[in-house]
């Protein structure tokens, strides 16, 4: 069965997730997918380049994409709103699996932080057009994007109910508007 580049790519986030950068190996990949090895060199020179690719897929589907979507809401409230909704539902372990990775590979680091850069930027501009001050919304980016690692890593450990995902938005909007 021949496998794609996406396939390769899919079961590399989810070791990644699952097992951090550690577990993300060649050989453990091709028997998961049931493949020879050969068929990761066809899409790839070598395991460095791989990574690379994990790293763009994260960019584009946890990022760019997301800033994409949102930005087709007119209502910056909405769009604040469905970012909101984003960020504190679904699963985390591959976020925090790159900000582990982040923390022992300096140009992974550099790669999160400009990453973390556009995030912060995307949340203020979200903010000027509710109506704050681009000082004061700069400023409340970087804590509710502070908030948000902190949510990534807390959810390792603990389960919140997705019930009262709502409330929290509702006190968090008390402090925004």
């Amino acid at each position: 069965m021949q496998r794609t580049r996406e396939d390769w790519i899919g079961a590399g986030l989810r070791t990644l997730a699952s097992s951090g950068i550690e577990g993300v190996k060649v050989e453990a990949l091709a028997k998961e997918l049931h493949i020879s090895k050969g068929s990761f060199y066809h899409y790839w020179s070598d395991r460095a380049e791989f990574l690379e690719a994990l790293l763009v897929d994260w960019e584009v589907h946890g990022t760019r994409r997301i800033i994409d979507e949102l930005e087709k809401i007119t209502s910056p409230h909405e769009r604040f709103r469905r970012l909101f909704e984003s960020t504190f539902s679904g699963d985390k372990r591959l976020e925090a699996a790159v900000h582990h990775w982040a923390n022992v590979d300096a140009s992974v680091a550099q790669r999160v932080a400009r990453t973390e850069d556009m995030r912060k930027a995307y949340t203020t501009k979200i903010l000027c057009d509710m109506g704050k001050p681009f000082t004061q919304a700069r400023e409340i980016a970087r804590i509710y994007y502070l908030i948000c690692l902190g949510w990534i890593d807390w959810s390792q450990r603990n389960e919140y109910p997705a019930s009262e995902i709502a409330d929290l938005y509702q006190t968090l909007m008390t402090y925004v508007s």
